[in-house]
C-alpha cells in the first residue's frame, strides 16, 4: 500500500514539474508586449544585390536584412529619430500607435512610408507597395479579372481589408501582367505585405507577413 501511495505521489509530482516546465518553455517563446503608445518601424531591403548589415535607430538595431526581404517591426517611444542604414542617415518622425516602413532602394537611397494600423479579427489586411520606377501598378487576382488594390504610384503604398482566403495575386499595369505571387494564405486578424520590386529590369512580387519583434 505504501509503495502504491509513494508511486502515485511520484506521478503527481512529475506531472506538476512537467506542466511547470512546459509553461516556462511556452513563456520563453513570447517576448513582452510593446507598451501602450509605442511607434513601430521596419526596413524593407529592395536591393537585390546585397544584404543590409544592420539598421540602427533610437539605440536599437535591426540586424541583417536579406535582399528582397522585410524585417519585423521594432518599437520605440514616439519622437523624431535618425535612422542609420546603408551608410545614410534618414530623419524619421514617429507618432504613437503608428507604423512605418523604410524602403532601402538599390541606389542606397531611402524612402519612409506610413503604414496602416490594423485591428480587425474578422478580416485580413493586404498592403501593396509599388517600389518600382513605374506608376499606376495595380494588384489583382493572378488572372487579372478581379481588382484588389488599384493604381499605386511609384514608391507608394495602398491597403485593403479582405476576407480570409488562399489566393494568387498579380501585379498589372495598363492591363499587362508584370509578375505574380505564389499562393498566399490570408488569415483573419493578420496583415500581409506585397512588395513590387525591380530586379534586373523586371518587377518581382515579394510577400511578407507583418510581425512585431518586441525582443529588440
Amino acid at each position: 500500500m505504501k509503495t502504491l501511495v509513494h508511486n502515485a505521489l511520484l506521478v503527481v509530482i512529475s506531472f506538476i514539474f512537467a506542466v511547470s516546465a512546459a509553461q516556462g518553455g511556452e513563456g520563453a517563446l513570447y517576448a513582452a508586449e510593446a507598451p501602450d503608445g509605442a511607434a513601430f518601424i521596419r526596413v524593407i531591403n529592395a536591393d537585390a544585390s546585397g544584404s543590409l548589415a544592420h539598421a540602427a535607430i533610437g539605440g536599437k538595431v535591426i540586424k541583417e536584412v536579406e535582399p528582397l526581404a522585410a524585417s519585423p517591426y521594432i518599437y520605440l517611444p514616439e519622437g523624431t529619430y535618425q535612422l542609420e542604414v546603408a551608410g545614410r542617415s534618414t530623419p524619421v518622425r514617429m507618432d504613437k500607435n503608428e507604423f512605418y516602413t523604410v524602403v532601402v532602394l538599390d541606389s542606397g537611397k531611402t524612402k519612409v512610408l506610413n503604414d496602416v494600423a490594423f485591428d480587425n479579427p474578422r478580416k485580413a489586411m493586404l498592403s501593396f507597395y509599388n517600389l518600382t520606377d513605374e506608376g499606376g501598378v495595380s494588384l489583382r487576382t493572378a488572372d487579372g479579372k478581379v481588382a484588389v488594390i488599384e493604381s499605386v504610384d511609384s514608391l507608394d503604398v495602398d491597403n485593403r481589408e479582405i476576407n480570409a482566403v488562399k489566393i494568387v495575386l498579380g501585379a498589372f499595369q495598363s492591363g499587362e501582367s508584370l509578375a505574380r505571387t505564389p499562393q498566399i494564405s490570408l488569415q483573419r486578424g493578420k496583415v500581409f505585405s506585397v512588395f513590387a520590386i525591380d530586379v534586373g529590369g523586371s518587377p518581382r512580387l515579394v510577400v511578407a507577413e507583418n510581425k512585431v519583434d518586441t525582443s529588440v
